[in-house]
C-alpha cells in the first residue's frame, strides 16, 4: 500500500472515529442527562409581554458549559503563573466540562424550557474545548515540559508574554465572547515586542505560541463571521421590588423603563442592565439596599449562580438555593466551585449570605 493511500485511510478513519465519539456523546448527554419531572412552563407573573423581555429559564443553566470553558481559562492562567502550562490537568478540565454539562442538562429539564440554540453551542464549544485542551495538554505535557525542564526553572520573555496574554484573555471572556479577543494583533505584538534571548525554552515557546495564537485567531475569524447573523443581545431586563424608580434609576447602568405590578397586586420597577460580569454588578449593588429584590429576570423565577467555598469546607451555610454540582479548582487546591440554582426572589438576599458564610458569590447565569 502506498503512503498516500495510507495517509488517507488514517485520515478516514480519524474522521469516522471523532464523528462516532460526538454522535456518542450527544445521545448519552440527551437522553441520560435528563430529569424524571416534566419541563414546566414559565410565565411572567407581572404580566410582561415586551418584545425581547421573555427568556428561557432552562438556559440559565445551559450557559454554565460556556462559562465552564471560561472559568478553565482562568485557572490556566493561575496554575501558569505558579508554575507553568505543563502543570495544568488537561484532562481533568475536559472531563469537568462534559460532567458539568450533564448535571446543567439535567436540571434545565426540570427547570423551564431551554432553547436548541443554546443546546447547540454547548455541544459545539464543547468539542473545541476538548480538542483544544487534549491537543494543548499532549503538547505541553510532553514537548513543552521537556523545554521547561532545560531551562532549569528559568522564565523567558516568551513565558513571561503568554502568561501576560493568558490573564488578559481570562479577565476578556468575564464580559466579551471569545471570538472578539485579538488574537491576530497579539501574535504581531508577540514578536514585535519580545526579546529573543536564545535558548531552548524560548525557541519552544516561540514555535509552540505562535502556532497557538495562529490557530486561535484563523477560528476566531470563522465563529466570529458566523456569529454575525445572529448577535448576542447584551442587555437583559428585570423587575426590582423594594426600591423606587428613582432609586434604581441613580444607580450606574441602570436604565427605568416602567412600574408594573404582578396578579396579586405587589410592585415593582421594570429596569434593563448589561448582562455577564455587569448583571452581577448590578446584584451586589441591590444587595446593599436593605429590602431590595429581584421580582423576576427577564420573565423567569429560578436562575444558576455559582459560588466559591473555601478548603476544608465540607458543608454549605443554609440558604433557598439547590446545590447541582461541585468542581475543583485547579489554581486554588482545595477550593471548588459550585453551582447553585436559587429562586429569583431571594438571589440578592442569597448573595449577602454567601458572604457572610465565608463563600465568595462569582456569577449569576443570566440566560
Amino acid at each position: 500500500m502506498s503512503l498516500r493511500r495510507k495517509i488517507l485511510y488514517l485520515a478516514g478513519a480519524i474522521v469516522v472515529a471523532a464523528a462516532i465519539g460526538i454522535t456518542t456523546t450527544v445521545i448519552s448527554v440527551e437522553t441520560v442527562c435528563t430529569a424524571d419531572v416534566p419541563t414546566p412552563v414559565v410565565t411572567s407573573n407581572f404580566g410582561i409581554t415586551d418584545p425581547g423581555y421573555a427568556r428561557s429559564q432552562g438556559d440559565s443553566f445551559l450557559t454554565f458549559p460556556e462559562w465552564y470553558i471560561v472559568h478553565a481559562y482562568s485557572d490556566l492562567a493561575g496554575v501558569t503563573g505558579q508554575t507553568s502550562e505543563s502543570d495544568f490537568h488537561y484532562l481533568t478540565s475536559i472531563a469537568g466540562f462534559w460532567r458539568s454539562l450533564c448535571r446543567a442538562t439535567r436540571q434545565a429539564a426540570g427547570s423551564g424550557p431551554a432553547t436548541s440554540d443554546q443546546k447547540l453551542t454547548n455541544y459545539i464549544i464543547g468539542f473545541s474545548f476538548t480538542a483544544e485542551m487534549a491537543l494543548q495538554g499532549g503538547y505541553e505535557k510532553s514537548i513543552g515540559a521537556l523545554s521547561e525542564g532545560a531551562s532549569d526553572g528559568v522564565k523567558t520573555a516568551e513565558d513571561a508574554f503568554n502568561l501576560a496574554l493568558l490573564k488578559d484573555y481570562a479577565a476578556f471572556l468575564y464580559q466579551t465572547p471569545w471570538y472578539r479577543y485579538p488574537f491576530a494583533a497579539k501574535l504581531e505584538q508577540f514578536w514585535r515586542e519580545t526579546p529573543f534571548v536564545p535558548s531552548v525554552r524560548a525557541v519552544e515557546r516561540r514555535f509552540s505560541l505562535t502556532l497557538q495564537y495562529a490557530g486561535r485567531a484563523a477560528y476566531a475569524a470563522v465563529i466570529g463571521y458566523a456569529a454575525g447573523y445572529d448577535p448576542a443581545v447584551l442587555t437583559l431586563q428585570s423587575v426590582v421590588t423594594g426600591l423606587s424608580a428613582g432609586e434604581l434609576a441613580a444607580m450606574p447602568g441602570v436604565k427605568v423603563i416602567r412600574d408594573v405590578t404582578d396578579a396579586k397586586g405587589a410592585k415593582g420597577v421594570l429596569v434593563q442592565t448589561e448582562r455577564y460580569a455587569k448583571f452581577d454588578a448590578f446584584a451586589k449593588e441591590l444587595a446593599r439596599h436593605v429590602g431590595a429584590a429581584l421580582g423576576e429576570v427577564a420573565g423567569n423565577h429560578r436562575i444558576l449562580v455559582t459560588i466559591v467555598v473555601p478548603p476544608g469546607d465540607g458543608r454549605l451555610a443554609a440558604f433557598d438555593g439547590l446545590p447541582i454540582f461541585s468542581v475543583p479548582i485547579q489554581s486554588r487546591p482545595g477550593t471548588r466551585r459550585i453551582g447553585v440554582d436559587v429562586p429569583v426572589r431571594s438571589l440578592v438576599q442569597d448573595i449577602t449570605r454567601f458572604e457572610a458564610a465565608g463563600y465568595t458569590f462569582e456569577h449569576a447565569y443570566d440566560y
